[in-house]
């Protein structure tokens, strides 16, 4: 009888599970798709954004992403090269990129905007206005471009759904090229940031960013590649200031040990 209960009880708690504006959205790619694990560093010579949506709640979205947030810029006007001329050769060149990135890559363009660095957007993208989506057990594809054979790659990857929870228009940095994972660190008993490469980035400074809108209710879609299976560790994924729900994540330890440094949760 008791035993009875208890599984009544688990069943009841799992139909009241909360329903997120993820569950119900389907992200479509081909089935026959073959991918693989990507390697450590092995994104130090690849292009293609891990944005692969921007936009209104759908019910269906394909597998597609973005080759670059903001627009590869044209080649300049020849000498003597009359207005028309260069016109015709632009709309060429933006034809050629088009054709030959649109298997994997999508052609729309995303409005980019410019504001001075002493704004404090960035304070916006918090759980207060941000809710973030973890689906670890979703696998969909990451493509990626390798810069000198123009190879296309695909890696085993899932998505991270971020939803503007806010009724006002928030400013979302062309440099967000992808979420940011922190694992849990058994010794400190904190998460600190850790990616699949020990490279450096560098940056350079200016008086201006540039960013791109997301309305009330839109969506941002990512794709996150799977890193070499492990130990089992706590993660969450963070977008700026805005963190998502706790979940498990396999990592291989050599990963964290060729970490370049550590940066833990604020």
């Amino acid at each position: 009888m008791n035993y009875l209960k208890l599984l009544l009880i688990s069943i009841v708690l799992i139909g009241c599970k909360k329903k997120t504006f993820a569950d119900d959205i389907v992200l479509s790619f081909p089935k026959e798709t073959e991918m693989k694990i990507q390697e450590f560093n092995e994104d130090s010579n690849e292009g293609g954004e891990n944005l692969l949506y921007m936009g209104k709640l759908k019910q269906n979205i394909e597998v597609k992403y973005y080759k670059n947030i903001m627009s590869e810029p044209p080649p300049p006007p020849k000498k003597q090269e009359s207005r028309e001329d260069y016109s015709i050769r632009i709309i060429k060149f933006k034809d050629s990129i088009n054709s030959q990135t649109s298997s994997f890559f999508k052609t729309a363009e995303i409005p980019i905007l410019f504001g001075k660095n002493n704004d404090s957007f960035l304070d916006s993208l918090s759980n207060k206005n941000i809710k973030i989506i973890v689906k670890i057990n979703d696998t969909i594809p990451l493509y990626k471009e390798d810069y000198s054979t123009k190879a296309k790659k695909k890696y085993y990857a899932f998505p991270v759904f971020i939803k503007n929870i806010s009724n006002k228009v928030l400013r979302i940095p062309t440099t967000s090229k992808n979420v940011a994972l922190y694992i849990d660190d058994s010794d400190m008993k904190n998460l600190f940031f850790i990616r699949n490469s020990n490279y450096m980035i560098c940056g350079i400074e200016t008086d201006f960013y540039s960013y791109f809108e997301l309305k009330p209710n839109e969506i941002l879609i990512y794709g996150f590649p799977y890193l070499e299976k492990g130990t089992k560790r706590k993660a969450k994924m963070k977008f700026y200031n805005a963190s998502s729900k706790e979940f498990e994540i396999s990592i291989d330890e050599k990963i964290i040990k060729n970490q370049r440094d550590r940066h833990f949760l604020q």
